[in-house]
C-alpha cells in the first residue's frame, strides 16, 4: 500500500476490492447451485451433458428431459434475479429496508387477477393468454400496491406502517384469488400448484419475456443511477440533478411491480427474495451504492431461487414442494433481522 494515499482512496480501494469478491464468491455459488440443479432430479445426471443437449433441444425446439431441465432452471435463474431488481427498486423508492413485491401486496394483487381472469376465461394456463395474464396482473399487482401505500399514508408512512398496510393487503388479495380457484373445474391442480409458487412448468416464451423484462429495467436502473443513489440521502440532492424526485419514485416503483407482476403471472407468488437478495448484499457489502449492490443483489436473488427450486424438486422423494414455501422460509429469517435493525433508525 501506498504511503501516499489518503484514507479516502483507501476506503474506496477496500470498498472495490470488497465488492468484486462478493460479485465473484456470489458467481461462483450461483454457478454450484446452477448445475447441481442440472443434475439431480427423478435421476441422477452428468450436469455438463445435459446443459449441452438441453441447449441443442432448445434451439432445435424437441424438449426432451435434459431441454426441460436447462430451461427451469434457467427460469429460476431469470426469476430470481428479477424479484431481487424489484424488491431493490423498492426499497429505494420508498426508503425502506423492508419493502419487497411480496410484502407490498404487489404478488397477491397479481395472483388475485389472474387467477379471475383464468375463472372467467374457463382456460387454465392456456399458452394464447400470454398478453392477457401479463397485462392483468400488471394491473392487480399496481392496484395493490396503490392501495398500500394509500393505507399507509394514512398511518404517516413509516416503514412499519407501510408494511403493516401492505400485509393487510397482501392478505385480502390473496384470500380473494382462493374464491376464483373454486369455480375452475378443469386442470385446477395446475392452477393451484402455480399460484404457491412453481416451476414445474417452464415456457420458453415467458422466459424469453422475463429475460427482456429483466434487461430493460435494469438498463432503466443504471441509467439513473446518480439521483437513485441521491434519492437514499434527500430529494433535495436528486432535485439537485435535475431530476423530479416523485417523477423518480413512480417509474421506479410502477417497473418494479411491472416485472414483479411478470413473474406472478407465469410462476406464481414467489415470496421474500425481493427483500433478502438486496438486505443481504447492502449487509456484505457495507455500502448502498447501486453499482454495488444492484449487482450483488441480481446474482443473489438469483442464487436464493435456485436453491429454493433445488430444494423444492429433491428435498421429498417423488414430490415437488411450491418453491415459494422454501423461499419463504430462507428469507422470512432475513426479514425478521430488518425489523429489529429498524431499530437503529429509531422505527
Amino acid at each position: 500500500m501506498c504511503p501516499l494515499m489518503s484514507s479516502l482512496e483507501i476506503f474506496v480501494l477496500w470498498r472495490k476490492r470488497r465488492f468484486l469478491t462478493t460479485l465473484t464468491l456470489s458467481a461462483l455459488i450461483l454457478a454450484i447451485l446452477f448445475f447441481t440443479h442440472l443434475s439431480l432430479g427423478y435421476s441422477v445426471m452428468n450436469p455438463l451433458n445435459v446443459l449441452l443437449s438441453g441447449i441443442t433441444q432448445l434451439i432445435t425446439g424437441s424438449l426432451g428431459i435434459e431441454g426441460y431441465r436447462v430451461l427451469r432452471a434457467l427460469t429460476a435463474v431469470v426469476v430470481g434475479a428479477t424479484l431481487a431488481l424489484s424488491g431493490y427498486l423498492m426499497q429505494l423508492s420508498t426508503k425502506n429496508p423492508l419493502a419487497d413485491p411480496y410484502i407490498l401486496g404487489v404478488s397477491s394483487g397479481a395472483l388475485f387477477a389472474v387467477s379471475l381472469t383464468l375463472s372467467i376465461s374457463g382456460y387454465v394456463l392456456h399458452p394464447l393468454m400470454i398478453g392477457v395474464r401479463t397485462i392483468t396482473a400488471f394491473l392487480g399487482g399496481l392496484i395493490a400496491y396503490l392501495a398500500t401505500l394509500f393505507i399507509a399514508s394514512k398511518a404517516g408512512m413509516s416503514p412499519t406502517s407501510l408494511v403493516l398496510a401492505g400485509v393487510a393487503v397482501g392478505t385480502f388479495f390473496y384470500s380473494a384469488s382462493l374464491l376464483p380457484q373454486y369455480f375452475i373445474s378443469r386442470d385446477i391442480h395446475k392452477l393451484i400448484a402455480w399460484s404457491m409458487g412453481s416451476f414445474v412448468s417452464p415456457s420458453a416464451d415467458a422466459l424469453i419475456l422475463m429475460i427482456s423484462a429483466l434487461l430493460l429495467t435494469m438498463s432503466y436502473a443504471f441509467y439513473v443511477r446518480h439521483p437513485l443513489n441521491n434519492l437514499q440521502v434527500s430529494d433535495d440532492f436528486v432535485k439537485q440533478l435535475g431530476w423530479d424526485p416523485a417523477r423518480l419514485r413512480r417509474y421506479s416503483t410502477l417497473l418494479a411491480s411491472l416485472i414483479t407482476s411478470f413473474t406472478v403471472a407465469w410462476f406464481g407468488v414467489i415470496g421474500f427474495v425481493g427483500l433478502a437478495a438486496p438486505h443481504i448484499s447492502r449487509r456484505v457489502l457495507k455500502s448502498s451504492e447501486l453499482v454495488f449492490v444492484l449487482p450483488t443483489s441480481i446474482i443473489l436473488g438469483s442464487a436464493l431461487l435456485t436453491a429454493s427450486d433445488l430444494l423444492s424438486k429433491v428435498l421429498v422423494a417423488g414430490v415437488e414442494i411450491p418453491v415459494n414455501v422454501i423461499a419463504s422460509m430462507i428469507g422470512a429469517p432475513v426479514l425478521a433481522l430488518a425489523i429489529v435493525e429498524l431499530r437503529r433508525y429509531g422505527y
